[in-house]
């Protein structure tokens, strides 16, 4: 568990203490995976992939221009291009290269429900950045089918893009025709009307006419202005009824006379003119867009006729000679980054729902009580008795060391003025090994030739009477009760100096008997026959049994399974000890690794083993 950030920072050597806790998982991963891709890999069919690589040009070579014909704005090149690749990518195209190389006869296409999916979902479209060159992958079992693929792919989506510039064309042709028809009638009608007009109004060469008639009534002016002048020197000689005067106004006046008649008439001539101009232009107009038209439709009834496209293939398919997939080498180099990385990522999240009490550490800070020491799991025995008595049939043991450092803390636990003459040694919550530590503890204080006596107070589930080889009968119990005296339940054990006091007959009411002024009496009776008393007491979380004796006994070892215990139950559990106003010694770890959890600890015992040997 790593530390509280609260309590203290978190340190690297935190996070490599949970490697190598967990090193267990990330090794367990780091084969787990990697061979699994691998197998995987090896069992996997291999898939081959071709790719052909085509260049899709935005317009192809014109004979004409098939935009000028319907008068279309310029493509959006952004958009042309995402079309052409939804047209790589469709069913319509997959469909037509399935029919070109007659998949349908092929064993791997012939029993598939949906063949041309199937191989729809074989081609891959990947533009090439920044270019107008597309890859077109196809993967496959078979590389030689897969090369044929991509190459069919390619061939009929050039076809496919003829067919549909051609179909253009003849659309466009189609449309030219009947623009033609339409335009050969316009300029007939415009011919008929200039030439009706022209015979209505008798006009042959109109540019003669109007010269003719511009020409007259120039030497009409002139005419007029010479009489004007000799009728004005004739005044000057003759009166007005002078027969010359009188003849001279006469030619003046008829001049004047045709003077205007001629103006009328031309302007008569010049209203004809405009309105001859008119049809004039409009026939010029329909000859010329007639045969401009007529000369784009030969034009594009050439191009109909050319198979012409924009899209040219770069580098055709070829067969790969090694697969796509799997590529053996890369996954299991992949998937042994991964694997790091999961171990790394699994060991940390364990350990941070690990809310389990481990090491000295964890003593220290989140519970702010002494540590005590280690007590390693058991290997030199295999029943509970052999365990129970572990201290005593392996002396040399680094089990048995462990209970000896144990002892030494407890024995600096208060000074030598108050010595801890009754310690009651309880649990949390059952099976923590407190009776197996009870059992041992007494008999490392045995050999320091002090006269211990073990009780057994779990009247519930009683352990110790079966580790020593006594009889249950004649117990505390039945002390309490009355039924036996002091002296009868004292037993004596095959270990020198040890005595034992079973927990008697089992009785309905276990609390009530330890809540009597019996157990207080028989405390101090006992502290004046032996140096050290021992009180096995059950779980203080499961019964008020430890919390009854909890200020009764100069102090209380709290003992629980390292990795097993939750932090919160070890809490609640130091929490009712001193509410029972119980003096905590300190708390062992049960059952756990020391070389594992707290290297320091291990290499203490292994010196103290290796010493012992010596």
């Amino acid at each position: 568990m790593l530390p509280n950030p609260g309590v203290r920072e978190v340190s690297i050597y935190d996070y490599i203490k949970v490697i190598q806790k967990r090193l267990t998982v990330i090794i367990a991963l780091l084969i787990i995976i990697p061979l699994a891709v691998a197998i995987i890999d090896f069992t996997t069919k291999p898939v081959y992939r071709a790719t052909v690589s085509i260049l899709i040009g935005k317009t192809p070579p014109k004979v004409t221009k098939i935009e000028e014909v319907y008068q279309t704005s310029p493509r959006d090149e952004q958009q042309y291009y995402a079309t052409q690749y939804k047209i790589l990518a469709s069913r319509a195209l997959a469909e037509r290269a399935f029919e070109e190389l007659r998949l349908a006869k092929d064993y791997e296409y012939r029993d598939k429900k949906d063949a041309v999916g199937f191989l729809r979902n074989q081609i891959t479209i990947e533009p090439v950045k920044d270019s107008q060159i597309v890859l077109i992958h196809v993967s496959d079992g078979d590389a030689l089918r897969a090369s044929r693929i991509a190459n069919a792919v390619a061939k009929v989506y050039i076809q496919q893009d003829i067919e549909m510039r051609n179909m253009a064309s003849r659309a466009a042709v189609g449309f030219l025709d009947k623009q033609l028809v339409e335009l050969k009638r316009k300029v007939q009608e415009s011919e008929e009307a200039l030439n009706k007009y022209v015979q209505q109004n008798k006009i042959v060469t109109l540019s003669d006419i109007e010269q003719k008639t511009q020409g007259l009534l120039d030497n009409l002016k002139r005419e007029r202005l010479a009489l004007e002048t000799e009728l004005a020197d004739n005044l000057k000689r003759y009166k007005e009824k002078h027969p010359k005067i009188i003849s001279l106004q006469a030619q003046l006046e008829d001049t004047k006379n045709k003077i205007e008649e001629e103006t009328n008439l031309l302007l008569e001539l010049n209203q004809k003119m405009v309105q001859y101009n008119i049809l004039k232009r409009e026939v010029d107009s329909n000859q010329q867009i007639y045969v401009s038209m007529l000369s784009m439709a030969k034009e594009t009834g050439v191009s109909e006729k050319l198979e012409v496209s924009s899209i040219y293939v770069i580098d055709a398919a070829r067969p790969p000679s090694v697969p796509f997939k799997p590529q053996t080498k890369r996954d299991v180099l992949l998937s042994v980054v991964i694997a790091i990385f999961c171990g790394l990522g699994f060991a940390f999240i364990l350990e941070y729902l690990d809310a389990s009490i481990r090491t000295a550490e964890d003593v220290r800070i989140y519970l702010d009580l002494p540590f005590l020491g280690y007590v390693p799991s058991v290997t030199e025995a295999r029943s509970d008795t052999e365990k129970a008595l572990v201290v005593h049939q392996h002396p040399t043991s680094v089990i048995t060391e462990s209970f000896r450092a144990v002892r030494t803390s407890i024995l600096f636990a208060f000074p030598q003025d108050r010595p801890l003459k009754t310690i009651l040694v309880t649990a949390a919550v059952p099976e923590e090994g407190k009776s197996f530590f009870s059992a041992n503890l007494s008999q490392v204080f045995s050999q320091l030739n002090e006269r211990v006596i073990l009780i057994d107070i779990d009247m519930r589930k009683p352990k110790l009477y079966k580790s020593f080889g006594l009889e249950q009968k004649n117990g505390l119990s039945n002390f309490l009760a009355g039924s036996v005296a002091m002296e009868a339940i004292i037993k004596p054990t095959l270990i020198k100096n040890l005595s034992l006091v079973t927990s008697g007959t089992i009785p309905p009411n276990p609390s009530e008997l330890l809540s009597s002024g019996k157990i207080h009496s028989l405390l101090d009776e006992l502290k004046t026959k032996f140096d050290r008393i021992i009180v096995d007491s059950p779980p203080i979380l499961s019964v008020a049994d430890a919390s009854l004796l909890a200020n009764m006994v100069d102090g209380v070892v709290l003992v629980l399974k390292g990795g097993s215990t939750r932090m919160e139950a070890v809490v609640k559990a130091k929490e009712k000890i001193l509410e029972a106003k119980g003096k905590i010694i300190g708390v062992v770890v049960n059952n756990i690794s020391p070389q594992k959890e707290d290297r320091y600890y291990y290499y203490h015992y292994y010196y103290s083993e290796g010493s012992k040997h010596k």
